[in-house]
């Protein structure tokens, strides 16, 4: 039961993380067309991107250091990721959508997306790391 409670647990901020950090894509995705799949899409990525995020992030799944959710010094990175993810998996999710006229198709390709965006969050994020110490940035 205290593995649920705790897998709840990251889940729940990194719901609030990548919800908020991800507005400039929602508010772009606002006026795409069309809406209904689109809306659907995008409802996807910011579930599964949660549910990614929050297994990534804690002990069950290894894919490199994820950043803290409140670390300041990688929040424009990670608001840029997760806003660029959310409209890659929006995207490609609406236009497998479009082009099948099945709806599911459209939640398949924005799951896979947003899981595959996810799980190479740790590795950008460690790369922007590097280059901030090149260019004379302390390290913590």
């Amino acid at each position: 039961m205290l593995d649920v409670e705790r897998w709840l647990d990251y889940v729940f901020f990194a719901g609030l993380e990548i919800s908020m950090l991800s507005i400039p894509a929602l508010v772009l995705l606002l006026a795409a067309e069309p809406p209904g799949p689109i809306a659907l899409a995008a409802l996807t990525a910011i579930g599964v991107s949660t549910c990614a995020a929050g297994t990534f992030r804690g002990p069950w799944v290894d894919l490199g250091e994820w950043p803290a959710p409140g670390d300041l010094h990688t929040m424009p990175v990670r608001s840029a990721y997760y806003s660029a993810t959310v409209a890659a998996a929006t995207y490609a999710g609406a236009a497998a959508h479009v082009a099948s006229g099945v709806g599911l198709a459209g939640i398949a390709v924005s799951t896979l997306v947003s899981v595959v965006g996810m799980a190479a969050l740790p590795r950008a994020v460690g790369r922007f790391r590097t280059l901030a110490y090149r260019f004379g940035t302390p390290e913590p």
